[in-house]
């Protein structure tokens, strides 16, 4: 697997994409925090005008710089993020078979290794890459967040946030109606412990389906002869599931990879179901694409 790394590092679509998933990240972010600062004062004016200063205090937790990490806010960039990930991504993996039995590598690779051996360490080393190419730009982002808004404790948060979905904050209900949207669907518990374990469950969920649409990818490229075709193919098929569960939006991954939990009916069931689901056809059709290139040689 590490000669596939060394392939990787030497590929220019590798930083290509990179450059592309951390530039929207620091997009995400720098509308964010705009966005975090400005609700800030206002909100602080305001609650001034009208309460006490503990019940200030309690309110002010509420407009948390968190809601500015990726996922979490609804800016322009951190959407495009979640909708165009598996293009981004599979710019740097997808072709990697395609392009080495077009070019006559993957003869010469053959003579050297045993062909299993090959195609287990491409699955392999994609499924791993794709993950950490979704993972680590957002965690880059949750970093700069922090850093320009000088939070790192969301301890506050997460014990008004606990208050509230019990029902024991001493703040007026007319108020806390305007946060009954920080209320998720799912793994609200994590939230009610700690912002940064809530998303990162939800930041490795979306790796790992993002892995799974590059693996696809990956198998397809041995049957798609039409290189730009392959590359878009992942984001196809993202995209494709989306239109078709326009009815039932708990079955779209991009209304329930985002931590911000866009719909109440959220499953966690379905997010299984779905992953298992992917994963298998895509070893099936991998599968398939071993059995039909056995005769490389």
């Amino acid at each position: 697997m590490l000669l596939e790394y060394k392939k990787l590092f030497n590929n220019k679509n590798f930083y290509l994409s990179i450059c592309a998933l951390v530039l929207l990240v620091v997009i995400a972010v720098w509308i964010g925090v705009k966005e975090h600062n400005e609700e800030y004062l206002l909100s602080e004016r305001i609650y001034n005008q009208h309460f006490e200063k503990p019940i200030v205090d309690d309110m002010l937790n509420f407009v948390s710089p968190h809601k500015q990490w990726l996922g979490f806010t609804n800016n322009f960039a951190s959407q495009l993020y979640y909708l165009i990930f598996p293009l981004l991504i599979s710019i740097a993996l997808v072709d990697s078979i395609f392009r080495e039995r077009k070019s006559g590598y993957q003869h010469f690779i053959f003579m050297r290794m045993d062909r299993r051996k090959y195609y287990t360490a491409k699955f392999a080393s994609t499924f791993l890459t794709a993950f950490f190419m979704f993972v680590l730009p957002l965690c880059l982002g949750v970093v700069l967040v922090n850093i320009f808004t000088n939070h790192w404790d969301y301890t506050a948060y997460a014990n008004i946030y606990k208050g509230f979905v019990e029902g024991t904050l001493a703040i007026p209900d007319n108020v806390l109606s305007a946060f009954k949207g920080d209320i998720q669907p799912l793994f609200s518990n994590l939230l009610s412990m700690s912002p940064y374990a809530y998303v990162a469950v939800f930041y490795i969920i979306g790796g790992l389906f993002a892995s799974v649409y590059v693996c696809m990818g990956l198998a397809l490229s041995m049957f798609i002869k039409n290189y730009y075709l392959l590359i878009f193919m992942p984001q196809i098929i993202y995209t494709s599931i989306w239109f078709l569960a326009a009815n039932h939006a708990k079955w779209a991954p991009f209304y329930f990879l985002a931590p911000e939990g866009i719909h109440g009916d959220n499953s966690i069931s379905i997010m299984i179901i779905e992953f298992l689901l992917q994963i298998f056809i895509t070893f099936v059709i991998y599968l398939i694409g071993m059995k039909k290139h056995e005769d490389v040689l």
